[in-house]
C-alpha cells in the first residue's frame, strides 16, 4: 500500500533517485526562471548528464566541472554562466 507522503513529497522515499530528481528539478527552475547569471555550486555526480544537457538546451555555458576532493564519486562542483545574445 502506498504511503500518504508519496504524492506530495516523493523524495522522502529512501531511494536516492528521488533526491537526485528533486536536486535537478530545483536547479532546472533556477536556470529557467532565476535572475542569476552565474551558478557555482556542488551537485550530485549522478545528475551530471542531465545538468550538461539542460545547460546546453537552456542557454548556459559550463565554465568548470570539478569533482569534490573528499568524495569525487558523489559530488561535482559546477560553474555555469548564462549565455547572453552576442556572448558566444
Amino acid at each position: 500500500m502506498a504511503e500518504k507522503n508519496e504524492v506530495v513529497c516523493p523524495f522522502l522515499n529512501s531511494d536516492p533517485v528521488y533526491a537526485f530528481g528533486a536536486e535537478f528539478g530545483m536547479l532546472f527552475m533556477r536556470m529557467v526562471h532565476g535572475d542569476e547569471d552565474s551558478i557555482r555550486e556542488y551537485f550530485s555526480t549522478e545528475n551530471q548528464e542531465q545538468i550538461t544537457l539542460a545547460a546546453n538546451r537552456l542557454g548556459w555555458r559550463i565554465i568548470k566541472m570539478k569533482p569534490w576532493k573528499k568524495a569525487p564519486e558523489h559530488w561535482t562542483l559546477y560553474h555555469l554562466e548564462r549565455i547572453h545574445a552576442g556572448n558566444y
